[in-house]
């Protein structure tokens, strides 16, 4: 019994590596026999890797891939986990965190829970297990996690990178001003949490204010909002500190009339999106404009 399990798993750590490949994003193969039930790709968004008992996090920005397989058939979620463990291992990631069960993890499903934080739904299972590790490849940095339950498994995988820029124009953002009477401002970015404007937000404030030199008579309204994780009193203090922000940018930077700009904080009480999923918390933080 014990060399067909040896077997069983350099056949499936051999499956892993000759199809770990480096793209735009990172993929690895799942565990031989996994069926893919959901497949999220972004090309850029932001993500909070589990790396503590405590659920601490770190937050990390990239190309970002999120798959869920259901398990196959009699195999134990330590089979699943050390074949993983050992084929990241073999591609050189170091292991950064790991740990067995809710005492070790923490309980997934208890608030702040893990689908909560990144899309991870381990349930109320209490065999879980859970591994995430990092390495350098080719000038960016690559990051794994993989957590796994009796059923399911979830590999999610980032690759850091820079943002795709120029996808805010005077041209886009006054076309949607006249059609729809708001737009949403791409390309603002803020510090998890917090309200300081990082440096990349630069080229959309820039075109902010030059739609405002070109339409002299154009008032406008800066309009925050965030997902409804946290408390509503917390968020909607947020999202107002952050549109204070890009309308204290444009006037003090950029010299626009601060009667010409409004800021309004919306928090969490408009969604456009399914706050159940990370995919839909991230457009549900959003700074729009608004005319006035």
């Amino acid at each position: 019994m014990k060399a067909i399990y040896l077997q069983s798993v350099a056949v499936s750590i051999a499956c892993i590596l000759s199809s770990m490949v480096q793209a735009d994003g990172f993929v690895i193969t799942p565990y031989q026999g996994s069926e893919l039930v959901d497949n999220k790709e972004e090309a850029f968004n932001e993500y909070r890797r589990i790396i503590g008992p405590k659920k601490e996090t770190e937050t990390l920005e990239g190309a970002l891939i999120r798959q869920r397989y259901k398990n196959p058939k009699g195999r134990s979620t330590l089979e699943i986990e050390r074949n993983y463990r050992d084929a990241l291992r073999a591609q050189g990631f170091s292991v950064d965190f790991s740990c067995t069960g809710k005492k070790e993890c923490g309980d997934p499903a208890r608030a702040p829970s893990w689908k909560s934080i990144n899309d991870i739904n381990l349930g109320v299972a209490g065999d879980v297990r859970y591994l995430t590790g990092q390495r350098s490849t080719g000038g960016a940095r690559v990051y794994v996690a993989i957590a796994i339950n009796p059923q399911t498994h979830y590999i999610h995988s980032l690759e850091t990178k820079a943002m795709e820029t120029g996808l805010v124009s005077v041209e886009g953002l006054a076309a949607g001003l006249e059609k729809d009477g708001r737009v949403e401002l791409q390309g603002v970015f803020f510090d998890t949490g917090k309200a300081s404007l990082k440096p990349e937000s630069t080229p959309a404030l820039e075109q902010v204010a030059e739609l405002m030199r070109r339409q002299p008579n154009l008032r406008l309204d800066v309009v925050g909002h965030t997902d409804n994780v946290g408390q509503a009193d917390a968020n909607l203090r947020l999202s107002k500190a952050r549109v204070d922000a890009v309308r204290n940018a444009l006037i003090q930077q950029y010299g626009i009339a601060p009667g010409r700009l409004g800021a309004k904080g919306m928090g969490s009480r408009q969604p456009v999106a399914d706050n159940t999923t990370e995919a839909g918390r991230a457009k549900n933080r959003r700074v729009e404009l608004v005319r006035q």
